[in-house]
Order: C-alpha cells, then sequence, then structure tokens
C-alpha cells in the first residue's frame, strides 16, 4: 500500500507548535525569549525549534562520532565500507530506487527533477511521517524545489559545520546564555527568527536581514548582533559585505560563505575587517555540506558521501583527475536518500593523502564564451581572474552578437576595472558592457553567474 506524504496545499509555513514542543529538552527558554524581547530586536516573522527529543539528540551525537572523530573515506578505484549495505537498504525500502537493478555500479543517475516532480517517491518507508519536515527553495537557480527532511538530518549540518571548524582549530562554545551562529541575509524578503539549538546545549541560533525594514531603527542591526555577539557568523557574499558596510563592531570565531562564489578579493577584505578566517562552503540543498575551499581545491568534509564524476551528457563515470559533472550518493537523510544524484555543478577529482579534493570547482553547466575572432574562452578563466577582485557577486551574459554584458556587485571598484580585467582575458577582442551595483541591505541578486545566447559548436 502506497503511503500518503503529507504536504501542505501552501508553500507558506505553517506555524501550529508552542515553543515547549519545538524544544522539548530545553527547560529553561530564558534565553530564547531574551533574543525575541530585545527593544533592539528585528520583526522576527517566524518561529523555528529543533524539536530534537532524547532519542533524535543521540542520533546526531552518534552521527558526528560515527563519522567525524575518524575521517574515513575511500581510496582511489575503491568505495566507502559503508556503500553496498546503504545501497541495499535504498533499493529494500525507497520506492523510487526499486525496479532499477540492484547493481550500484549499473545504476543510472538521477536529476534535481526527478525530486521535485516525484519528492514522495524517494522516503524510505523506515522513515517516520510524523517527523516530516519539509524546506522550501526559492528556487533562485532553477525550479522551485521541496525538500523533505526529519529532524535528526536537519541537526547534522551543525557536526558538519563543526568538523570544517576543527580544522581551523576553532569550537562552538555550549552555553544556554550565548548566541553560536547568526545566518546573515541581505534581501528585500526572508524568514527571520530567534532559535536555540538543543545540540549546543541551548545557544542561541538566529536568521536575521540586515533590510531597514525590518528594524525599528537603522542603527538596530548593527546595534542587535554586536550585543549578542554570534560565535559563527554564516550567510553569502553579499549579505557578509551589507553586514561589513555597517561596520560593527563584532569578532566572530569565523564567517562562513556559502550559496555565492566567493572571490579572493572579498574573502581578504572580510578577513582583514573582522579578524577570523573566512571559509567558503560548498553545500547543497539536498544533502547540506559538501567540502571547503583550500589552496589544493575544495576539501571534502562527508566521509557519508560518495563523490564520483560522471560525464556531462552519458551515464559514465570518470576517472579522477578527469572534469565532469559531480554525482553524489549517500547522506544520512531518510526522507531524499541519494543514490547517483547529478549536483550540476563540475569539477575534477583528486585524493590526497586518503581525502577528496575537489579540483576548480565552478556551480553549475560550464559556459564557453567567444572573442570576436571565436576564440574560445571557458569561464573557468574567467573566474580565476575575477577572484582577485573585491566582487561580493555578479552576472555575465554573452549576446548573439557577442558583446559581454557584465554586472557586479561591489561597493569598490568600478565598471572600468572589469573592462581593463576582461579585456585581458579575451585578448583586447571583444565589446563589454560593464556596470557595477552598490550592495545594500537589500539585495534583489539572482545566483546564477553565467549565461550566453552562443552555443559551443566544438
Amino acid at each position: 500500500m502506497k503511503r500518503q506524504i503529507p504536504m501542505d496545499a501552501s508553500s507558506d509555513p505553517q506555524i501550529a507548535l508552542t515553543d515547549a514542543e519545538r524544544f522539548p529538552l530545553l527547560d529553561d527558554l530564558s534565553f530564547l525569549n531574551t533574543l525575541k524581547q530585545d527593544a533592539l530586536a528585528p520583526k522576527f516573522n517566524f518561529k523555528s525549534g529543533d524539536r530534537l527529543n532524547a532519542i533524535q539528540l543521540s542520533k546526531v551525537k552518534a552521527y558526528k562520532k560515527n563519522y567525524y572523530s575518524t575521517k574515513l573515506f575511500w581510496n582511489e578505484g575503491q568505495t566507502p565500507i559503508w556503500l553496498t549495505d546503504y545501497v541495499q537498504w535504498c533499493f529494500d525500502t525507497v520506492p523510487f530506487y526499486q525496479n532499477k537493478g540492484n547493481q550500484f555500479d549499473s545504476f543510472p543517475t538521477m536529476h534535481r527533477d526527478d525530486i521535485r516532480k516525484q519528492a514522495p517517491l524517494f522516503v524510505s518507508n523506515e522513515a517516520n511521517l510524523e517527523e516530516l519536515l519539509v524546506y522550501y527553495t526559492s528556487g533562485s537557480t532553477g525550479a522551485k524545489l521541496d525538500v523533505l527532511f526529519d529532524a535528526v538530518s536537519q541537526a547534522n549540518w551543525l557536526p558538519q559545520i563543526e568538523s570544517v571548524l576543527e580544522d581551523f582549530a576553532i569550537s562552538i562554545t555550549e552555553s544556554s546564555n550565548t548566541t553560536a551562529i547568526a545566518l546573515i541575509c541581505a534581501q528585500e524578503k526572508t524568514l527571520t527568527y530567534a532559535s536555540l539549538s538543543t545540540y549546543l546545549g541551548g545557544a542561541g541560533i538566529l536568521k536575521i536581514n540586515l533590510n531597514p525594514s525590518e528594524w525599528s531603527h537603522p542603527d538596530n542591526a548593527k546595534k542587535y548582533l554586536e550585543k549578542y555577539k554570534p560565535q559563527i557568523l554564516t550567510g553569502d557574499p553579499l549579505a557578509f559585505m551589507a553586514l561589513l558596510a555597517l561596520l560593527p563592531e563584532l569578532r566572530p570565531k569565523a564567517m562562513i560563505s556559502s550559496a555565492m562564489k566567493l572571490t579572493t578579493g572579498t574573502k581578504n577584505k572580510l578577513e582583514h575587517y573582522f579578524k577570523c578566517p573566512v571559509i567558503d562552503v560548498y553545500s547543497l540543498t539536498e544533502c547540506r555540506n559538501i567540502a571547503y575551499a583550500t589552496e589544493i581545491g575544495h576539501k571534502v568534509i562527508r566521509p557519508d558521501l560518495f563523490l564520483e564524476i560522471f560525464d556531462e551528457h552519458h551515464d559514465v563515470p570518470l576517472p579522477n583527475g578527469k572534469r565532469g559533472e559531480l554525482v553524489v550518493t549517500g547522506g544520512s537523510n531518510p526522507f531524499l536518500p541519494l543514490i547517483r544524484y547529478r549536483t550540476g555543478d563540475f569539477c575534477s577529482l583528486k585524493i590526497v593523502d586518503g581525502i577528496p579534493y575537489l579540483i576548480d570547482l565552478e556551480a553549475r553547466n560550464p559556459v564557453i564564451f567567444f572573442t570576436k575572432s571565436h576564440l574560445k574562452i571557458n569561464n573557468i578563466d574567467i573566474s580565476n581572474r575575477l577572484s582577485h577582485l573585491p566582487l561580493a557577486g555578479f552576472k555575465m551574459h554573452q549576446r548573439q552578437d557577442k558583446v559581454i554584458e557584465f554586472t557586479g556587485y561591489s561597493n569598490d571598484i568600478s565598471p572600468k576595472e572589469i573592462i581593463q580585467l576582461l579585456n585581458v582575458v579575451f585578448k583586447n577582442d571583444i565589446e563589454i558592457q560593464a556596470t557595477i551595483q552598490k550592495i545594500s541591505q537589500n539585495n534583489t541578486v539572482e545566483k546564477t553567474q553565467y549565461s550566453s545566447e552562443l552555443l559551443d559548436d566544438n
């Protein structure tokens, strides 16, 4: 009998729980009330909680112990020790994977559209539907995708982040009267809330939007953050540069950037001001954190994920060192177990001292640009050149007539600098129209970077 997955008719968040139900293991919610009721606080528009009970909390701690106490990945030409059992469990309990064969080596890849159109079929028969949570994406890089998960797989992002921070000798203080993490946004509109982390001993978790309309006074965003001193800031480069423009007196232990490419210029500017590491993390909504940027490439942090590189157009795995599409198997989410999921991102894979690295990782399909004389320019080469500038983000498009249209987001550079740099890349054989938009506290920016009306006809 097919199980019915309860989905709301509306994608708007549904609020029905009390704070006590959101935090069943936390008896003292006074710090939560302080965060929400402070005179400097923003106009929070949502309520959030981790909902972890004792059994679920033990599973999160076990996840950390099993995978992160001693990280065991795989060697070249091998697969992880857990893969066989995991794939068999998927074949036995997940409807989408049934009747597709039972050998991983010959298993076909799947795509984002498979999840978007058939989300209920990815739910394991062993998943507890009473624990179902739904994350609604905005669809800023494609069609909207509703991702199902539970309290445990949601909370597992914290051990993943701790694993990254450990490489920088940084730990999060667990206390019921400190703010552990603040997610910084600089958007026209987004959900905002004050919450707590049961896993971190009741420490505060904030999601705030710097948009002045969200605050009673324009200075309150700066003052609120200065008052509660979050240990870790997360966000995208645009949000971090919008925060920098406020010149807050903040000294976080680290800043974790994701969702958009972090250029070296922006990273250096942020690190100079905030006096802490700014870590560029690669993550997917479908399975959370995967790797973070290093000088070698993106260092993989997830022993519970098996990563392969596939040909872009055919179901053919490529050997280490060959560039192709990143494909993911694994995860800890019983509502979305992944087998050979095409990420839409491109790189090559390299094993260094037993640790996988993603080399020259570029989000989404590679785009080829052309000079007037039809010389091919790879967007990776463009990214490498632009990385030295303090750009928080950009969009670059080539029209049918080969004219380059460039829009960048920065408070520090001019269109002339962009044109000069791109002329070097394009051998002074291109027409460029460049604009620079100032970063504000209420940006409306698409995350897609490269596009072209020209086809690579080889």
